[in-house]
């Protein structure tokens, strides 16, 4: 293919992210709906809209793998390259910021240390995206990654506030710039995590979906009407009858519109859910007195 540089290999990785960069801190836009690039006529089913995402998705993959093996075959450049850590607030629900095992469930989780840093569960080297959003209870003490929500829409390094991952997932909120954090040593956008989930060969990840992290698995096999909009947009079927853990872990990323942190993150803002429903900023000294009151 004639002598391929670092530069050309860059601007077409980058290209291949269908993302509109100005420079290393304008964060990407997140996975949108299908309708943001597809036709939608009227004649299109959810199920026809479904396949052409997944034929584009299939060819992106495949554009990524060449322009890879592409930079291996000339010393790797790419690899070589710093990561782009995204100046957008990422946002993390918690009811336990400060306990590193789950109550209730008895898993490993992120937490929050007596030195006022978020700390993942592990520090495993070989765990990766698709491991983490899978959720396997056995890779949950391993994973170096901590899951963050980024905004809904216009995600363009302009975002105006965290104010947008499920409140279901707690009262507490921390918040996060990975542009800000030197600790921080990798960010993952929805373009890295569904590439990384739909091309994992993760033995048994194409079986029919349970919940796996329960002391006694339950199937979750069967998509929630809020689940069956989502799915065109992933590239998956929603007339189909069921999940595999591949799907499921597909649909959970996109709703959460995740971002998978890598390693410590030691610039946050706390926010402490109040009984009425308000959060109340803490300073960090007042995380840190907090997380004394916590069994390490």
């Amino acid at each position: 293919m004639g002598n391929f540089t670092k530069a050309a290999s860059t601007v077409v990785r980058l290209g291949a992210r269908e993302a509109s960069h100005t420079g290393p801190k304008q964060a990407p836009k997140l996975f949108k709906q299908p309708a943001a690039h597809f036709s939608t006529k009227a004649t299109q089913t959810p199920s026809q809209i479904a396949q052409k995402v997944k034929d584009h998705n299939n060819s992106m993959d495949l554009m990524r793998d060449i322009m890879e093996a592409e930079d291996r075959r000339h010393g790797g450049n790419n690899a070589m390259t710093p990561p782009i850590k995204y100046d957008v607030p990422l946002s993390r629900r918690e009811n336990f910021a400060f306990d590193p095992i789950q109550p209730g469930y008895g898993t490993p989780k992120s937490a929050i240390d007596k030195l006022g840093k978020l700390q993942p569960a592990g520090k495993s080297a070989t765990v990766t995206a698709s491991d983490h959003v899978d959720g396997e209870k056995s890779v949950k003490g391993k994973t170096p990654f901590t899951s963050f929500s980024g905004p809904p829409v216009g995600v363009d390094g302009k975002a105006t506030g965290p104010l947008v991952d499920n409140p279901l997932y707690g009262r507490n909120r921390i918040v996060t710039n990975p542009v800000k954090d030197p600790e921080i040593s990798a960010v993952l956008d929805q373009f890295d995590i569904q590439h990384d989930l739909r091309t994992s060969i993760k033995p048994g990840f194409d079986d029919i979906a349970v919940l796996r992290s329960e002391p006694r698995p339950q199937p979750v096999w069967k998509p929630t009407e809020e689940e069956r909009q989502l799915m065109p947009s992933v590239g998956v079927d929603p007339e189909k009858p069921y999940f595999t853990f591949r799907e499921r872990a597909m649909v959970n990323s996109a709703r959460d519109q995740e971002y998978l942190v890598k390693g410590t993150v030691s610039q946050f803002d706390y926010f402490q859910g109040q009984p009425d429903g308000t959060l109340k900023p803490l300073s960090k000294q007042e995380v840190i007195d907090e997380a004394s009151k916590h069994k390490p």
